[in-house]
């Protein structure tokens, strides 16, 4: 009988996050279409808004501006599960307001009125990927340049849709008249590396 990695319990948790200079077409809108749209209840539709980010995400490279990827693997579903959700809680800790979100189809929408910001010099949008997968071991090796990130988000894109077990996709600031500045990304993203 050939083993599957699918029938045992290592989980790997990987970790992509992308900050872009504000000025990128209308990212935040289009990453807000992209969840509105996502079946996030099955396995389909999870993987379906994963192949899309990637794409938006590899289309808008030449904005990008800070980087980090982190791939861990871990011998339990429990150990897994538990570093997801802190990796997920430290994520929404660092939005002002979390104005839309799309959870096992679940849609929240909420109009908080954003701090309308000057989108000049050192405006910020950060997007995280964070995924459970059902490899045995890391996706990628910890991402700091250009093409490390091009490479991960090109295996991402053909990963096997039933080896993807759990994804967030999250983004901040969420509303689009509002963006990160030089000082809330050393405040809040102070272990991504800055490539631009």
């Amino acid at each position: 009988m050939i083993h599957s990695e699918l029938d045992n319990d290592i989980v790997t948790v990987s970790q992509l996050q992308i900050a872009v200079s504000a000025g990128v077409s209308s990212i935040q809108s289009q990453l807000s279409n992209l969840s509105l749209k996502a079946d996030t209840k099955t396995p389909e539709g999870l993987y379906q808004l994963l192949e899309v980010t990637v794409e938006q995400l590899l289309e808008n490279c030449l904005y990008w501006t800070h980087l980090l990827g982190s791939s861990e693997s871990f011998e339990s579903r429990e150990a897994a599960e538990e570093v997801f959700e802190r990796l997920s809680l430290q994520e929404r800790g660092k939005f002002s307001a979390e104005t839309l979100s799309n959870v096992e189809g679940i849609i929240t929408q909420t109009d908080k009125p954003a701090v309308l910001q000057d989108g000049g010099e050192g405006a910020y949008v950060v997007i995280t990927l964070l995924l459970g997968t059902a490899h045995d071991r890391p996706l990628f090796a910890p991402i700091d340049t250009i093409g490390g990130m091009k490479t991960a988000l090109s295996q991402l894109r053909s990963l096997s849709s039933d080896y993807l077990l759990v994804l967030e996709l999250l983004w901040s600031p969420q509303v689009q008249t509002d963006t990160l500045s030089v000082q809330d990304m050393a405040t809040y993203y102070s272990d991504m590396k800055a490539i631009a």
